[in-house]
């Protein structure tokens, strides 16, 4: 499963400690994208030079030219998009959006609330497989039950991402 996250850049992605979280996301295989207010034109030499450092293609970078950003987010299914703007947060909960809004401000641990929706969404990812998956037979479904019971309790996403390797090994 290849999980997609949303980053404003101004105020959020510009800022070092944003960018080294963008970056371990990166590492653990997860696809990070800009989702910026910012017109296409113009100079955006500093976006750019953050999303080179990082890895992240150009194909990933939406310019939304002030037009609201849940129309862009799920057009692409991210599980979260992190803003700074409250007005940002508000509009993408007004709109039903699936992606999750989470407002990057210092008084909440907004790293904290990311992580866990990445877990979460591990965890339905693995529940979605028991759906699907009717030829198991008993001794796998077990197996396979037992480690989606550990996963719920995982609370670091290094962890998650063993049990989902555990689980898909299982599944093969």
């Amino acid at each position: 499963m290849n999980l997609q996250v949303s980053f404003d850049f101004d105020g959020v992605l510009s800022i070092p400690s944003i960018e080294e979280f963008a970056k371990e996301l990166i590492e653990e295989g997860i696809n990070v994208w800009v989702t910026t207010s910012r017109y296409n034109e113009g100079s955006n030499v500093d976006l750019l030079k953050v999303t080179e450092r990082l890895g992240i293609p150009y194909s990933n970078i939406i310019f939304t030219a002030r037009q609201e950003k849940s129309k862009f987010l799920d057009e692409n299914d991210f599980i979260f998009h992190l803003d700074d703007e409250q007005y940002v947060i508000t509009e993408i909960l007004e709109s039903g959006s699936l992606t999750t809004p989470i407002w990057k401000d210092d008084s909440i641990n907004w790293k904290e609330m990311c992580r866990e929706i990445i877990e979460f969404n591990l965890v339905m990812s693995w529940e979605g497989w028991f759906v699907l998956e009717d030829e198991l037979d008993e001794e796998t479904k077990e197996k396979l039950t037992e480690e989606l019971n550990a996963a719920v309790e995982v609370e670091d996403y290094e962890t998650a991402i063993k049990l989902r390797d555990k689980i898909n090994e299982l599944w093969s």
